[in-house]
């Protein structure tokens, strides 16, 4: 009986090895094949992903009327495949006041003074670049005699074709509405009328910390666009210069305002300041822009909870005080 007994647990114990072998197995198979589903997710996505770049990002001609002008627009594959794109002149409106252009769909007829996709046109308007190589399209433009001084925008855009690649893309160049291409800032020569304002100048009137946010929305009145060049100086109560930044770069079409926001990245102030704006515009920088703000920043909550301290450390000490005065004994 005891015999039997040893074999039985023999049996049972190289049943439940099995098992734990078995169980073993299956999950080292498991993850296997899980890992390899996830490389092969990886190559498939590296091999789909395209890298190129197209240059220069913006283009900008003065022409007179009449007056015809050819400029290379350069395309580099940086992708392991071929990448064929198709090229195209298109019009572009701003709507917003952060100067994004938005592209109007090819052939699209607009009512504006601006536009001039009609007078240029791009050659070849397919083309296919090799990996790793640089091609170059040619953007044709014709001022028509009768046109009239003023600033013309248009885009050559260079969209890759859908059956070339999948979804993952690094590109580079003017990118609007995932169209990559060149912005096109035309000035026709002649008589034209430059005008801007500035719109608001804002600083919040009263701040508990920093940092103190600055607005500034300019608009151009004019018929060609304008670049603003501006510093913004902050002072205390005692005029000293505390802060300066200036405003960026950047372009506002006819017609359209421009919002710049800037700020003065200090948390602890305390006081009241002065925000002061000076800058120009203008082909000949001889157009001024001049605004002013003030403001108070004070810790009020901190200023209280020190204020509150000072007073029950008084009343403290004047309290303890007059329990350790030794009373008078009356006779």
């Amino acid at each position: 009986m005891r015999a039997k007994s040893e074999e039985r647990r023999a049996k049972n114990y190289n049943l439940k090895l099995k098992i734990k072998s078995f169980t073993l197995y299956v999950l080292v198979i498991s993850f296997t094949l899980l890992a390899l589903r996830f490389v092969t997710k990886q190559v498939n996505a590296q091999s789909a992903s395209r890298s190129f770049t197209i240059s220069p990002p913006s283009i900008h001609l003065t022409l007179k009327p009449g007056e015809k002008t050819e400029k290379l627009i350069k395309i580099t594959n940086g992708s392991e495949e071929p990448l064929e794109f198709v090229g195209n002149v298109v019009d572009f409106i701003v709507t917003d006041k952060s100067g994004t252009p938005e592209l109007l769909p090819s052939g699209t007829k607009i009512e504006s003074k601006y536009a001039a996709s009609t007078w240029s046109t791009v050659f070849p308007d397919t083309i296919t670049v090799q990996p790793g190589k640089t091609t170059y399209v040619t953007l044709y433009l014709q001022v028509p005699g009768d046109a009239r001084p003023g600033g013309r925008y248009f885009a050559v855009t260079l969209r890759p074709s859908e059956s070339e690649g999948g979804n993952n893309s690094k590109e580079t160049g003017a990118s609007v509405n995932s169209v990559v291409g060149s912005l096109v800032y035309l000035t026709v020569a002649g008589k034209t009328k430059e005008a801007g304002s500035i719109v608001s100048f804002s600083v919040p009137s009263f701040s508990e910390y920093g940092p103190i946010k600055i607005s500034t929305e300019i608009k151009n009145t004019g018929d060609i666009h304008i670049t603003p060049k501006a510093t913004i100086e902050v002072k205390d109560i005692f005029g000293k210069k505390v802060f300066s930044t200036a405003l960026a770069n950047l372009n506002i079409f006819p017609g359209t305002s421009r919002i710049y926001q800037n700020s003065w990245e200090k948390r602890f102030l305390f006081g009241r300041y002065q925000a002061n704006l000076a800058g120009y515009f203008g082909q000949e920088n001889n157009l001024p822009l001049v605004a002013m703000a003030t403001f108070w920043v004070i810790p009020y909550k901190l200023i209280t909870i020190v204020l509150l301290a000072i007073v029950i450390g008084i009343v403290s000490f004047f309290y303890f005080r007059k329990k350790q005065e030794p009373e008078e004994i009356e006779e």
